[in-house]
């Protein structure tokens, strides 16, 4: 059973919001730390990226590899962005929601913890 929150000044339950920013933060940071680690993690991406160049570049040997590896690290950094920044959003929503509680009413501008 979910417990229902009652803004303690006004009484008010139903315009409430949780004010996130642990989940602003948790976002950056993990968009921040993905696309470091997708760039520069020897993953898939730049491997990827050095083989099809390779394939499609060998009409100009060495072109299509650079072209290829400097692809490969653009798509990786993107995968690591998009995915540390959902990881990052996820755990800053739980961070937001479970630890620090803190919660604004509409009706009567209060702010107030859990």
């Amino acid at each position: 059973m979910d417990e229902r929150i009652v803004c303690p000044k006004c009484g008010e339950s139903e315009n409430l919001h949780l004010i996130s920013s642990s989940q602003k933060i948790g976002t950056a940071i993990g968009a921040g730390v993905g696309s470091i680690a997708g760039y520069f993690g020897r993953g898939s991406g730049i491997c990827t990226g050095a083989v099809i160049g390779a394939r499609i570049g060998s009409i100009v040997p060495g072109a299509g590899t650079i072209a290829g590896v400097a692809v490969g690290g653009l798509a990786g950094a993107l995968a690591g962005f998009f995915t540390g920044a959902a990881i990052g959003n996820c755990l800053g929503r739980y961070i937001d929601k479970n630890v620090v509680a803190k919660y604004k009413c509409n009706n009567c501008n209060t702010n107030f913890n859990l």
